[in-house]
């Protein structure tokens, strides 16, 4: 790998010239454009969130959590909020910072003191330190700043991947090894997360995830039903 600056990295810590270079390029941010996201990364010393993805750069000033609402809504794919309670209730994929998830990608937190990245883990090609801080390759070549090591860096990313290989199953019967649904690129990350637990066996039934989420999403909606039926977006049942 070549020789790396840190002004040839996306901070999202404080403003530098990459930011002016990526904004320069950006659209306004349309779900609808979307198909697979990259990473989401918080703007610094403002609101908004520039999001990356195979096909382009946008920006919004909703939040990375409200941008990722407004793709899963248009879409029509599983609901944050939902999901992670799910993933909570089933208990092998941790208590908290959970990922999101849908069948054709995941996106996991990588969560700091101020900040947190949402970012797709199989488009890392690997994290690197730089002068005691960490950053991000992506498979693309762009380089961003992210507020957690390595070695956390790869348990968000198993458990990601994990809940994305269970999710698969549920529509395939390609194999018991989790591995075996997912698309891992042979890169020194990659190589790294084939070896992780959740990788290697199947910690839910087929199936479970899907029902599981089903009767969440019944009950989340059911609630609000009864409490504030004036707040239902009814135009998601259509």
């Amino acid at each position: 790998m070549n020789e790396t600056s840190i002004e040839d990295i996306l901070d999202y810590r404080c403003w530098n010239p990459m930011w002016d270079a990526f904004l320069s390029v950006t659209d306004i941010y349309d779900p609808l454009e979307i198909q697979e996201i990259v990473c989401i990364v918080s703007m610094p010393d403002r609101s908004g969130v520039l999001i990356i993805s195979d096909s382009g750069f946008y920006t919004t000033n909703e939040t990375a959590l409200n941008a990722l609402k407004q793709f899963s809504f248009a879409h029509c794919l599983p609901e944050y909020p939902v999901l992670s309670s799910v993933l909570k209730d089933i208990g092998a994929f941790g208590r908290y910072k959970f990922p999101w998830a849908c069948p054709n990608f995941t996106l996991c937190p990588l969560e700091g003191v101020r900040q947190s990245i949402w970012i797709n883990p199989l488009k890392i090609e690997n994290i690197y330190e730089l002068g005691g801080l960490h950053y991000a390759q992506l498979l693309n070549g762009i380089k961003l700043m992210v507020p957690v090591q390595r070695y956390y860096a790869l348990l968000r990313s198993e458990i990601a991947c994990g809940v994305l290989a269970a999710i698969r199953q549920d529509t395939s019967d390609l194999s018991s090894r989790p591995m075996d649904y997912l698309k891992i690129p042979n890169t020194s990350f990659g190589r790294s997360l084939v070896k992780r637990l959740l990788l290697k066996k199947f910690v839910t039934c087929k199936y479970e995830i899907h029902r599981r989420y089903q009767r969440a999403r019944f009950l989340h909606y059911f609630e609000k039903l009864e409490k504030n039926p004036q707040d239902i977006h009814w135009e998601n049942w259509q």
